[in-house]
This record gives C-alpha cells, structure tokens and sequence, in this order.
C-alpha cells in the first residue's frame, strides 16, 4: 500500500525481501535534473507508539546506508519524546492518522484494491463515508446526516472516533462526495444546546466552533452526548453560556469567553483565579466578577 502511494507521487519503489530487510520495508528513490534522492521506508502496523530506543536504531540506518533520509510508517501515534528525537535525526515519522488523509488524497481509488482483512472492512464502509476515506479498526458510523453549519450545507458522517464534513457534488452520471475537514473526537471539548441548534466546540489553544442545525437536531444531540466518554479524558466542557455571538465556557481547565466565529477572545485558567464575587443590580443581570493573578 505505502509502496503504490509513494509511486503515485513520482517516486521510484522497492519492496525488500522479508529476510533481509534489516527493518527497511521499502527503498523510495526520485531523480530530477541528474540529482537521485534516496529514502528508507519502514512500515509498522502497531497498536502502541514505538519508543526512543527503537526509532534511534532505526535512524542509524541513515548513516550506515548513506541514504538522504528515513521514513517511518505506523498505524499508530507517536509520543512527544519520539517526535522530538525524530527531527534530530532527519527520520520523517507518518502516523495513522496522516496516513489516511495521504492515503484519502492521493490514492482514494488505490485504496480499495489493498488486499487484506482491514482493507476488506475499510472498504465497506469507504462508500458511506466517501472520498475514499478510510477507517481504522473498531471504527464504525453512528451516524450520516445533512447539516448547517453557519450558512453552508454539509454531509456529516459520525464515527465513534472522527466525525467528517463532507460536501456532495453531483454530474451527469454520478454523485461524488469530498471530505472538507475531519475532527478526532478526542479533540472535541463539549457541545453547547439550545432549542434547534448545537454548537461543536474542538481544539485547544486554537479553539473552533461549528454551530450545527439539522432537521433531525435530536438525534444528533443524542450521538453527540453519547461520545462523551471518549472526550472526558482531556478538557471537557462543564457549563456554557451564549449571549449574541459570544459564548462563554467553563471548562475543567479554565473559564473561555469566545466569539462564534472569531474564537477565544478572553480565557482565565484555573489556576491564576484569585477570586470571585456577584454582583447584582436593579434592572439588571447579575454579574460574575472573576479576579485573575496576572
């Protein structure tokens, strides 16, 4: 698979013997204007991050073989630690996710002839998602609705770990999809309800917000509350609080005012609140005064 998507992009590839591979899977070379550039390429299907020692071995392969780089494939993530040792050593590191979105843009039609048991599954259910997305093992659609978001329609396929936007374009003989952003659910912080509308909240120093209306809004907020379990582990959302475009958010981690479309415009970690007090007025809402340790 990593060697068909290598050659799509120009590069000449080749497939090392099992027993002689020396954890080198692939050899990649490109030429242009009399220059030859050669890169090593080891694919790793893995459930857990490799670790320093392991990637320091492998990144002396570089040097020994006297090649321009190396290249490291995993259906896994990577650690802090292991990227970080990485850019020292010139080892480019493609994780499972990035593989994906490789794979769903240079090879969407290439990836339905990978010819193996995960494959087969991802195959399945590449149509439903579209694009020639690909889907990791145990992940499966909850859910395909049509949304708003602001003022633009999109196909929104749920998966208990990503939920894709999508936008449909239809011709004369065939209707294709494109997926225009794809958000981990990890990375998901909360959803703020109100009557017909959600507003998904993701990210973190760079927080997003997508207001959603669908005709089938109950459904959704339904699916949306059902992935909590996979979001709590980081910051999460506790209350939330909109007036006009400014939606304020108390979080497990710090108290954000942001505005819809323009994001954080004032946050207080917990940690630096010193104090805080109501105060009330005649006619008036009352108001939380917060007193930061600036």
């Amino acid at each position: 698979m990593l060697s068909k998507l290598f050659s799509t992009r120009g590069y000449k590839t080749e497939l090392t013997q099992y027993s002689r591979d020396r954890g080198i899977d692939i050899v990649i070379k490109i030429e242009n204007f009399g220059l030859t550039h050669t890169w090593l390429v080891q694919a790793k299907r893995d459930s857990s991050p490799a670790g320093v020692k392991e990637l320091r071995e492998y990144s002396s392969l570089r040097y020994r073989d006297r090649v321009d780089g190396v290249i490291k494939a995993a259906t896994s993530s990577f650690t802090k630690e292991v990227m970080e040792e990485a850019a020292d050593h010139n080892l480019k590191l493609i994780d499972g996710n990035l593989l994906a979105g490789m794979l769903n843009h240079y090879l969407p039609e290439g990836c339905t002839e990978i010819n193996d048991v995960q494959a087969k599954h991802a195959r399945g259910l590449s149509e439903e998602i579209g694009s020639g997305a690909i889907l990791k093992r145990g992940e499966e659609i909850l859910a395909n609705e049509v949304v708003t978001i602001g003022k633009e329609k999109f196909m929104v396929s749920i998966t208990n770990r990503n939920i894709f936007l999508k936008t449909e374009s239809s011709g004369f003989f065939s209707k294709s999809s494109q997926i225009e952003e794809r958000i981990e659910v990890k990375e998901v912080l909360g959803i703020h309800n109100e009557l017909n509308t959600s507003i998904l909240i993701t990210g973190n120093k760079n927080l997003k917000m997508y207001p959603i209306s669908s005709r089938k809004f109950p459904e959704l907020v339904e699916i949306f509350e059902s992935l909590r379990p996979e979001y709590l582990k980081g910051e999460y959302l506790m209350l939330s609080s909109r007036n006009g475009t400014i939606l304020t958010m108390l979080t497990n981690k710090r108290l954000i005012a942001a505005d819809i479309s323009e994001g954080i415009q004032k946050q207080i970690f917990h940690k630096r609140i010193v104090g805080l007090e109501v105060k009330s007025g005649f006619l008036q809402n009352d108001q939380l005064v917060v007193s930061e340790d600036s």
